[in-house]
């Protein structure tokens, strides 16, 4: 909408905000201000012009909640979108933000490529490979958390021994087939809930999947080299 001066205005009749303004507000660089849009967490401006744009005031109150979420949960900017999306439905969202937390944890400072390379060791060449496979699957692109530097070390150990990384892609493989199943699961016991009672039951079920994953693989793993070596008296 466009008021008498020309200038745009919300549905209820507010001013827009131009983009000082609002990074004025926010305390948040303009560069951030375009990122969150572009990846969906604030609506987009209304264009008035190709150099000029104005932003809803709604985008205040989104930018502190981004805020607030990246500090005291450390969740991907993916994650607090789905966040903001329920939020906008008028629903509770601390069963959700439960979930959520649960399954990102603290990844702890993000690196970009050449930080990353640098911290592991791998070429860009070895760390576009081990993406392209999905043996290494940042949440986000090119931007790399914890676990992901964990993972990365220890790979990179395998590949100065002479593994060849195509050989580990049956990881990937089947851990989607693993996955598709767990979801087809939650889906069976939660389509007919609430979206509270939804969110209950889909944590507890990602706990129980996160716990016998590990168990179950370790402990297949584990007899298997038993027989292997001839140790296994059972």
């Amino acid at each position: 909408m466009v008021d008498s001066d020309s200038k745009p205005v919300t549905k209820n009749n507010q001013p827009m905000l131009k983009m000082k303004l609002l990074a004025d507000a926010t305390g948040v660089a303009k560069s951030t201000i375009l990122l969150y849009v572009k990846k969906g967490l604030l609506p987009a401006p209304v264009k008035t012009s190709p150099n000029m744009a104005y932003y809803d005031p709604c985008c205040i109150q989104k930018i502190a909640f981004i805020k607030k979420v990246q500090l005291s949960h450390r969740l991907p900017l993916a994650a607090i979108k789905g966040l903001i999306r329920e939020m906008d439905q008028g629903r509770d969202i601390a069963p959700l933000l439960e979930l959520q937390s649960m399954l990102f944890g603290s990844v702890g400072e993000k690196m970009d490529k050449k930080s990353f390379s640098r911290a592991t060791g791998l070429t860009g060449s070895q760390l576009f490979a081990l993406c392209r496979l999905q043996l290494l699957s940042p949440l986000e692109k090119n931007e790399f958390d914890d676990q992901d530097l964990a993972v990365a070390r220890l790979l990179k150990e395998c590949l100065d021994l002479g593994v060849v990384a195509k050989d580990l892609d049956f990881y990937p493989r089947f851990a989607r087939q693993i996955v598709d199943s767990e979801i087809r699961l939650r889906e069976q016991y939660t389509k007919d809930l609430g979206f509270k009672e939804n969110a209950g039951l889909t944590l507890e079920l990602t706990r129980l999947a996160r716990g016998l994953r590990s168990y179950i693989i370790d402990r297949t793993l584990t007899k298997s080299l038993l027989e292997f070596k001839g140790l296994n008296k059972i």
